[in-house]
């Protein structure tokens, strides 16, 4: 049974984690810094000298040192992966790390020393030509796209235009318009990486002489038709060059790079926090706060078979950045994939060919049989002198011949076009084995040495595993197999053992002390963070009550953004929804109501006034009866009166002028008989 029948099941793979160290650099040994890491290959192990207590020891799937070479890091390391990824499995290798520590150089390499992404390009072609079937067609692609200041640029087209990610949820993610080269050879590749290099942002620190300020991708994608089996597998593999965390007081960054770094440090923070959602096995993974871990997202805890190779630094200055990528490192041990065989995907580009160059056949087969029809010929009369009707058939029959001839022309021209593009598209597809003897047998000389180096690589990764297991079991089993003849032995062996589980215990209270400040920092920044999203929260729903027209509100709750399509959408009516929070005026400059009412939510927008029912009623003053009229009238004050004089017997009152001062008074005014008539007369 052929391999690709197999079925579709997806195993549990843990992420494989690498750790590299750097030597140390001109500046630092001038500088005069200490050595602080050391290096077990043979164990995979990394221990870190402490400069205020207890050392640190990390073990992990492989480690290396700076006399291991590129070469044996891939052989051992990545050849798998490649290989995997040449069956139709997805995989992904992307270096981590702080700046400076040679990430760029482990991936991509110089001219003299090859990175990993070179490897992987001979790696490839070489499988490819290595091919023993005939029936196996391969199609090879690529792209190169960077991460800049939280904006996808597309590294190989000429503007380095921005890109926006889609999301899909079998397939994970994508980028629509994102400019993809067909290769035919590890060299076209390699030219096309080098031309998107030339593209990428770079910039001198005082921690790098040429230090990247955007996280790169270099996407392989290998597509392998079997025609007896016709059955199509895509394999995609991300090459990864992330940018390295920086510190402002060690890069010495201002301006432009200082804002370049904080971007960086955000994306590489929300890298973090993904890593240890994964680890600890959260129900939430925030793989939506940056665009970095979206890319990254299928790689870490989805349908992918991953490395990671973090990068260190020895020197002493750096030991707080180099233990926190060690921990970040052996957190990643813990993520768990699910790599799937990508078996008849309906976006594979070979499948696309293949159908065009089927079109295109069939259409010269139609131009062929066209062809072949017999032109027609004049009649032959055996009249010697033909009618004038006989000379304009034979004219007419001719003209035809003619356009026919030319018609011929443009075919042919038209099946030389086809021709020609079928030719183009078939060199795109690279078919596998087929040749002489000498070359099978270098192929077959090749798949040997192949085999036997997986092999070694195989046998050492055991070697190290079963290393460590030793380790962990010699610790308890030392109690029950040792045997002692006195007691002093006993007793020595006893206060070496206390010894070390102090030093143990002691080690783990520092790691404990660093994670509470660790958390604590944490902590202080996410409380941070959610006040300024509060207050943003706030400012928005501010704006939303003020300038949002409340018959226009449910159709913005019903709001919906669509990653695929990049728009807008409107949520179909649902009916009641349920209250997410207990209504109430709180938040609002003014109480709200359903209702009609004198206070409701303000609208500046809404200018019309609206009509309210009047509430009060104007004052008017009780009307008196006629003949009680003068009898209430308002007496005059004593101010007002000035004595005049009797006339006639009866005194006589004037009222003075208002500012004026009143005269002496001679005689008191005698009160009106209408006082005394009051009687019982009321008010109408």
């Amino acid at each position: 049974m052929e391999k690709s029948a197999r079925p579709r099941t997806a195993l549990n793979e843990c992420v494989k984690v690498v750790v590299r160290c750097r030597p140390l650099s001109e500046k630092e040994k001038n500088e005069g810094y200490e050595e602080v890491v050391k290096v077990w290959p043979e164990r995979g192990a990394v221990q870190v000298y402490s400069p205020k207590g207890q050392d640190k020891m990390f073990t992990y799937d492989a480690a290396y040192d700076c006399t291991a070479d590129t070469q044996t890091m891939y052989d051992e390391m990545v050849r798998p992966l490649v290989a995997s990824v040449l069956d139709g499995f997805n995989g992904c290798v992307f270096a981590y790390g702080q700046t400076g520590t040679g990430k760029t150089h482990t991936m991509e390499g110089t001219a003299d020393h090859e990175g990993i992404i070179p490897r992987a390009f001979r790696h490839i072609w070489a499988h490819i030509e290595n091919s023993a079937s005939p029936d196996v067609t391969h199609l090879v692609s690529c792209s190169y796209i960077e991460l800049y200041l939280e904006d996808v640029r597309d590294l190989l087209s000429k503007d380095c235009k921005k890109l926006t990610i889609r999301g899909q949820e079998l397939n994970g993610f994508y980028i629509p318009e994102m400019t993809s080269v067909v290769c035919k050879s590890a060299a076209e590749m390699v030219r096309v990486m080098r031309a998107g290099n030339r593209n990428r942002a770079a910039g001198r620190t005082d921690m790098n002489e040429h230090s990247s300020r955007s996280h790169a991708v270099f996407l392989v994608t290998v597509e392998t038709a079997h025609r007896k089996t016709n059955r199509i597998r895509v394999g995609k593999l991300n090459l990864v060059d992330l940018a390295g965390s920086e510190r402002q007081r060690k890069t010495g960054a201002s301006a432009e790079r200082l804002r370049e770094a904080s971007r960086i440090n955000q994306a590489l923070s929300s890298l973090g926090n993904v890593i240890s959602a994964l680890a600890e096995n959260s129900p939430h993974v925030p793989y939506r706060d940056s665009k970095l871990t979206r890319i990254l997202q299928d790689s870490l805890g989805g349908n992918s078979k991953t490395i990671m190779i973090a990068n260190i630094g020895p020197a002493s200055y750096n030991y707080d950045e180099t233990i926190t990528t060690l921990r970040y490192a052996h957190r990643a041990k813990a993520i768990k994939n699910k790599p799937v065989r990508n078996e008849d995907p309906k976006d594979a580009k070979l499948r696309e060919y293949q159908a065009e160059i089927e079109r295109l056949r069939a259409l010269i087969s139609q131009r062929r049989t066209i062809d072949r029809r017999p032109r027609k010929q004049p009649k032959q009369r055996s009249q010697p002198a033909p009618s004038d009707n006989s000379e304009e058939e034979t004219v007419s029959i001719e003209n035809e011949n003619i356009l026919a001839e030319s018609t011929i022309e443009q075919e042919k021209k038209q099946m030389e076009e086809l021709e020609q593009q079928i030719r183009a598209l078939e060199e795109r597809l690279v078919q596998g084995g087929g040749g002489k003897d000498l070359i099978n047998n270098l192929n077959e000389a090749q798949l040997i040495l192949e085999q036997r180096n997986s092999e070694i690589t195989e046998r050492k990764k055991r070697e190290v595993e079963m290393q460590q297991k030793i380790e962990l079991e010699e610790e308890t089993t030392a109690i029950v197999t040792n045997t002692f003849a006195t007691l002093q032995q006993e007793v020595d062996h006893k206060t070496q053992r206390l010894k070390k589980c102090l030093a143990r215990y002691g080690g783990l209270r520092e790691e404990m002390v660093e994670q509470r400040e660790a958390h604590d920092a944490e902590r202080r920044e996410l409380e941070a963070l959610q006040a300024a999203l509060i207050a943003e929260l706030r400012r928005r729903l501010l704006v939303a009550d003020s300038f949002v027209p409340l018959a226009g509100r449910p159709a913005v709750l019903r709001a919906r953004y669509n990653d695929d399509t990049d728009l807008w959408e409107l949520r179909d009516h649902t009916g009641v929804e349920p209250l997410t929070t207990r209504p109430g005026a709180a938040g609002r400059r003014r109480g709200a109501s359903a209702r009609p009412a004198r206070r409701r939510a303000e609208n500046v927008l809404d200018l019309t006034p609206i009509p309210l029912p009047p509430t009060t009623r104007l004052y008017s003053a009780p009307r008196l009866a006629p003949s009680l009229a003068p009898a209430l009238a308002p007496a005059p004050r004593k101010d007002e009166v000035e004595a005049v004089g009797p006339v006639g017997g009866v005194a006589v009152a004037a009222v003075a002028p208002v500012g004026g001062v009143a005269g002496r008074k001679s005689a008191r005014a005698r009160p009106s008989t209408a006082h005394h008539r009051l009687g019982t007369a009321g008010v109408r």
